[in-house]
């Protein structure tokens, strides 16, 4: 039984930063590069890496190579969408 909530356990804990949320909530309206979400957010690019790198084990995001670039999306932009849904309507 121990390891029968490994994934979400993985996949909340990731998901409980307030930057990788903003992150999620950009891939959800389209894909993008780390320099695009670098100027969204107005966060420093190993700032945006190091977030990237905690969704991506957490295996919510992937990306793929554009020249020099790295271009993130979604793995299951669908389930995503609901769960920060569900997560707004949380009161506290």
């Amino acid at each position: 039984m121990k390891h029968e909530f490994d994934n979400e356990s993985r996949v909340l804990k990731a998901l409980c930063h307030k930057t990788r949320l903003m992150i999620v909530a950009e891939l959800l309206k389209e894909e993008r590069c780390v320099g695009d979400i670098e100027g969204r957010l107005q966060a420093r690019q190993a700032n945006i890496s190091q977030h990237l790198s905690v969704l991506r084990w957490a295996g919510i995001v992937d990306f793929r190579t554009e020249g020099k670039n790295r271009c993130y999306y979604l793995k299951d932009p669908k389930t995503m969408d609901t769960l920060c849904r569900t997560l707004k309507q949380v009161k506290t």
